[in-house]
C-alpha cells in the first residue's frame, strides 16, 4: 500500500483538477467512497466528498475534472450532466446497488427509459450490466467498465485487518440484517408512496402491483420479531440486530424496550456501523430474503441463513437464495443457527457461491475500489480543462452556500428550521428528513479518510510491498 510522499502529491495536484464523489448514503457508501478517495489521492489527485444533493454547489467550489454520481436517471440530473459535458467537467456514475436479477428492471437501470445523460464513465458490478448498458447505446460515448463491487474490498487484507472480529464472551455471536425498506409506507399518508413508485409502475412488472409488496414487507418485518424471540428464548447467542440504511429503526427500538430486562442484555440494535466490520465481527450472519449482506457473508467465509417469508416476487431471487440455508419456521430458527455453527464453513454450498460471486459481483478480490481509483485518474490526468468562464453567479452562490456549511459542521441541504416544520407539518416534511439524515457532513468524511490513512500506513509499515510480485490481498476466511 505504498504511498507518494505528501509533497509530490500536492505538486502534482496543483497541476490536475479535482475530483468529486457525491455520496448518497453516509452509512451504506461513506467508506467505499473515502477508499475510491484514498487511492486516487494515493496517485496525486486531490479527491472531494459530498451529499449526492450538493452536485450544484461542487462545480465552482471545487472546479472538478470528474464528479462521480450513483446514477443520472432523474430528469435534473440528466441536464445537469449536459451542462458539464459542455463546460468539459466528466461524469461517471458508480451505482450503490449494481444488481439487478430481473431482465426488466436491469434494462431499466440501464437506460430504457430515461435517456439522455451524459456519461463519460460507468463503472459495472458486472458483465450483465455492461451487456445491458451497450444494448441501450452507452458503449458508444461511454466508456463502461466492469469492476466489480467496490464496498466489498472491506473483506480483504488491509482494510480488515484491523476490525475486531471475537465475540464479547464465550456465546457465539449471530448477527440479523433485515431490509423491510418499504414497510414504513404503511405509517404515512399512501400518497407518499404513489409518488414513489409511479417511476416504475406501468414500465417494470415488478412494481405494478406495489402495494402488496409494500404490505406483504409489512408483515414480514411483524414476523421476524417471531424469529427473534425464539433465538432470545434459548438464551444461548448474543444477538447484533441491523436494520437497513434505509429502514426506521424505530419499529424495533420500540419492540426491544418492551422485552424483559434478562432478554434486552442479549441483544442490541446497530443502525450505524459499517456492514462490514458487523459481518466480519459476527459467528453466523441472517439475512432476510434477497439480501446483498448475504453475499458479503459468503466473501467473509461467514455461515449465512436466509429467513424466507411470503416470497414476493419483489423481495425474493431463487438465484441468491440458492447460496443461503434456508428458514422459514421461527420454532425452528435456534436449533439450525446451532446446527451451523458447527460446520461454518458450509461446504455444500460453497461452490454456488463461487459460481454466484462470479457472475453478478466479477469474483471480489479486494482491488474494486483502486482499479476504479486508477481509471478515474488516468481519466483527469489526460482531458482537457474545463470552460471555467462559464461559471456564473448562481454557481459562485452556491459555492459559497457549500463552503458556508462546512463552516458549521452541516451538509450542503442543510435548513436550520426543519425541526420545527416536522413538528408542525409531519407527514409533509419526512421524506426531506430522511434524506438529511443520511448525508454525509465534514466530520463524518475526516473520520472515514483519517481511518483508512491510519490502516494503510500501519499496514505498510509492517508489510513491505514486493514491487515484482504485487501486493497479495486475502479475504477473510
Amino acid at each position: 500500500m505504498n504511498e507518494m510522499p505528501q509533497t509530490a502529491r500536492l505538486d502534482m495536484a496543483s497541476a490536475i483538477e479535482p475530483v468529486v464523489i457525491l455520496v448518497d448514503n453516509k452509512v451504506r457508501d461513506l467508506n467505499v467512497a473515502a477508499l475510491i478517495a484514498h487511492h486516487i489521492e494515493s496517485l496525486g489527485v486531490t479527491c472531494h466528498l459530498e451529499p449526492l444533493e450538493a452536485y450544484r454547489g461542487v462545480l465552482a467550489a471545487y472546479r472538478p475534472g470528474m464528479i462521480v454520481f450513483n446514477h443520472l436517471n432523474a430528469g435534473h440530473l440528466v441536464q445537469w450532466s449536459q451542462r458539464l459535458a459542455n463546460m468539459g467537467v466528466l461524469t461517471a456514475v458508480l451505482p450503490n446497488e449494481g444488481i439487478a436479477y430481473d431482465p426488466d428492471v436491469l434494462q431499466y437501470l440501464a437506460g430504457r427509459y430515461h435517456r439522455g445523460a451524459h456519461v463519460d464513465y460507468f463503472f459495472c458490478w458486472n458483465d450483465a450490466h455492461k451487456a445491458a448498458l451497450i444494448k441501450q447505446g452507452f458503449g458508444k460515448e461511454t466508456r463502461v467498465e466492469v469492476t466489480g463491487v467496490p464496498r466489498f474490498d472491506f473483506y480483504f487484507e488491509p482494510w480488515s485487518c484491523e476490525i475486531d472480529q471475537t465475540a464479547d464472551g464465550s456465546r457465539p455471536r449471530v448477527l440479523v440484517c433485515t431490509n423491510f425498506i418499504t414497510a414504513q409506507l404503511l405509517e404515512i399518508p399512501r400518497e407518499y408512496a404513489d409518488s414513489l413508485f409511479k417511476q416504475w409502475a406501468g414500465r417494470l412488472p415488478l412494481y405494478d402491483d406495489y402495494w402488496s409488496a409494500i404490505e406483504a414487507q409489512g408483515r414480514a418485518r411483524r414476523k421476524v420479531l417471531d424469529f427473534l424471540n425464539v433465538l432470545l428464548k434459548a438464551d444461548a447467542f448474543d444477538i447484533v440486530l441491523r436494520p437497513h440504511p434505509g429502514e426506521d429503526s424505530s419499529f424495533y427500538v420500540s419492540w426491544l424496550e418492551a422485552l424483559p430486562a434478562e432478554q434486552r442484555g442479549q441483544i442490541r440494535i446497530d443502525s450505524h456501523s459499517d456492514i462490514s466490520s458487523l459481518i466480519l465481527g459476527c459467528d453466523l450472519e441472517i439475512s432476510c430474503e434477497t439480501c446483498t449482506t448475504a453475499l458479503e457473508s459468503w466473501i467473509a467465509g461467514k455461515p449465512t441463513i436466509e429467513l424466507n417469508f411470503e416470497r414476493h416476487p419483489l423481495w425474493y431471487r431463487e438465484v441468491h437464495a440458492r447460496g443461503n440455508i434456508p428458514c422459514e419456521v421461527p420454532a425452528v430458527l435456534a436449533a439450525l443457527v446451532e446446527r451451523e455453527l458447527q460446520t461454518p464453513g458450509q461446504p455444500e454450498k460453497r461452490e454456488i457461491r463461487r459460481q454466484h460471486l462470479e457472475q453478478w459481483c466479477a469474483s471480489p478480490d479486494g482491488r474494486s475500489s483502486e482499479r476504479i481509483g486508477r481509471l478515474i485518474v488516468e481519466a483527469v490526468r489526460s482531458k482537457n480543462r474545463a470552460t471555467w468562464s462559464e461559471l456564473g453567479v448562481h454557481d459562485y452562490r452556491r459555492a459559497l452556500k457549500l463552503k458556508a456549511t462546512h463552516l458549521i459542521g452541516e451538509a450542503y441541504h442543510y435548513d436550520p428550521f426543519l425541526p420545527i416544520k416536522q413538528l408542525l407539518f409531519r407527514d409533509q416534511t419526512i421524506g426531506r428528513a430522511s434524506v438529511y439524515q443520511k448525508s454525509v457532513k465534514p466530520q463524518d468524511v475526516s473520520a472515514a479518510r483519517a481511518r483508512l490513512s491510519n490502516i494503510s500506513r500501519r499496514w505498510t509499515d509492517t508489510h513491505p510491498r514486493d514491487e515484482s510480485s504485487g501486493q497479495a490481498l486475502r479475504a477473510v476466511r
